[in-house]
């Protein structure tokens, strides 16, 4: 396949996600992301939030949205406190620079021919390094309320219901990476999306895990690029 690099792709996709601060039980906050919409340009954006609202081409699970941020430097995340009752499921989407993980998506999406894929995460803690993060997460797992930075968790079962909502004839990929301290929540998000097909490059190191999507070497890129197009494909 042809490898698109990052500038070809920011020409053709917007990325948009949902940023708040996780208040806990306990006081304790966080700053998360919900959700990532990576939209081609040719769709409706001139309410962006709208696209909360719509069934993507596909759904991607990953790991955490690790260093994720609004392009503008001044937005205020707002503050979510759950469980939650009722309500709409529109989230407040604004403009957020894609990473390398996103563009190996977008290459996907390309290949495929899809035009808006939404990325889920195993957790919606923002932290750029698996070390601290997996370490929050156990932290977390010690208080009342720790684990709803997950959308997997059974206090936001509407809203992952929603999220996973696509257009017909597509499976839930999943790229979360091999780091077995993840083996907890990939068991509580599989087990949400029960009988959803899905679709991933297998690991080695154990069942629940799976290939990140964006592994440093180029030549390991191209491989999950082409291991995952042949898995589709099936």
């Amino acid at each position: 396949m042809d490898f698109l690099y990052a500038a070809e792709l920011k020409k053709r996709f917007t990325c948009y996600g949902h940023f708040y601060e996780l208040v806990m039980m306990n006081g304790e906050r966080a700053r998360c992301r919900s959700v990532l919409e990576i939209v081609d340009r040719s769709i409706d954006q001139e309410h962006p939030s709208d696209i909360s609202l719509m069934e993507p081409n596909v759904v991607v699970v990953m790991m955490n949205p690790g260093s994720s941020h609004p392009k503008d430097i001044y937005h205020i995340d707002g503050e979510i406190e759950y469980p939650q009752s009722g309500g709409s499921m529109r989230k407040e989407l604004v403009l957020t620079q894609p990473d390398n993980t996103q563009y190996q998506i977008m290459r996907i999406a390309v290949a495929k021919g899809w035009g808006h894929i939404r990325v889920l995460n195993l957790s919606d803690l923002r932290d750029p390094k698996s070390g601290s993060f997996l370490q929050r997460v156990e932290a977390l797992s010690e208080i009342m309320g720790g684990r709803m930075h997950s959308l997997f968790c059974k206090e936001r079962a509407a809203e992952c219901t929603h999220s996973l909502v696509r257009k017909s004839g597509t499976p839930i990929m999943l790229g979360w990476g091999q780091d077995v301290g993840l083996v907890p929540m990939a068991e509580q998000c599989l087990k949400r999306i029960g009988g959803e097909p899905v679709c991933t490059v297998a690991s080695d190191v154990h069942p629940l895990l799976n290939a990140h999507p964006s592994p440093m070497l180029q030549s390991k890129k191209l491989l999950w690029l082409e291991s995952m197009l042949a898995e589709l494909e099936q």
